[in-house]
């Protein structure tokens, strides 16, 4: 099997034993028993997320891009991050509140001038509404404290609010616990960071509160991420748009 891949992975490969752990349906990712994860996906969908990476690396957030190749499809070798990604550390929820927060301030304090990207948050409005146009709502990415009785409160009120949206941090696009990293109880990286952009900081905090629910199956642990993270930034009413956009996503 590994003599399948192209010539250029081939020295990263070779002795090694890859292990699916793919988490989406669009890509494939392996880890690599030396020390490396590999994500293959369709030939020109992954170079993005490789530019991103890289300028995360930079700034000492996220991991080491070690090779990129675009062939019959792409192909993204990193090395493997330092620490555990906060799917696997359930059992220290007050830790992962914690990381999850301090994550977030890291990233939010980066400088959106150098960063290689056009606008998320244009782009994440005007896909919505084209997808309400099509006829699309699901709820099923809604955290149950922010349902909608059905599609037409959810629009009305993701277009009540839309205008009160900014573009002042790089967000993740997907700040999910798969995706936040911690050692020692602390947060030590991102991973995952083909649909970061810069848009408004409540993208990513309503990610980390569903993410919270979804794997710990309870949201008492909502109020634990927002003390560590300041509720004075945090407005309920931009959250609950978040969670209507999210409907017709």
């Amino acid at each position: 099997m590994l003599n399948t891949y192209p010539s250029a992975l081939q020295p990263y490969l070779q002795g090694s034993q890859l292990l699916d752990c793919s988490c989406c349906s669009e890509a494939t990712t392996f880890f690599v028993d030396r020390g490396y994860y590999l994500k293959i996906a369709p030939k020109g969908s992954l170079a993005q997320e490789t530019r991103f990476t890289q300028w995360f690396y930079a700034k000492g957030l996220s991991v080491k891009v070690v090779l990129y190749l675009s062939e019959d499809k792409d192909y993204l070798l990193t090395k493997k991050a330092e620490g555990e990604v906060l799917t696997n550390c359930l059992d220290q929820p007050k830790e992962l509140c914690r990381a999850l927060a301090t994550g977030l301030h890291q990233l939010q304090s980066l400088s959106v001038k150098d960063f290689p990207s056009s606008d998320k948050l244009d782009v994440y409005i005007q896909s919505a509404e084209a997808n309400y146009q099509k006829g699309c709502f699901d709820k099923s990415l809604l955290v149950p404290w922010m349902d909608f009785t059905d599609r037409e409160e959810a629009w009305q009120y993701f277009q009540t609010h839309k205008h009160l949206l900014k573009k002042d941090v790089i967000v993740h696009g997907d700040y999910c616990l798969p995706n936040v990293l911690m050692k020692d109880g602390h947060f030590c990286g991102l991973i995952d960071l083909g649909q970061a952009g810069i848009g408004d900081h409540h993208i990513d905090i309503y990610w980390a509160i569903w993410s919270l629910w979804y794997n710990l199956k309870t949201d008492q642990y909502t109020d634990c991420f927002l003390d560590f993270y300041g509720r004075h930034l945090v407005d309920d009413n931009l959250l609950r748009t978040i969670a209507a956009i999210e409907t017709f996503a």
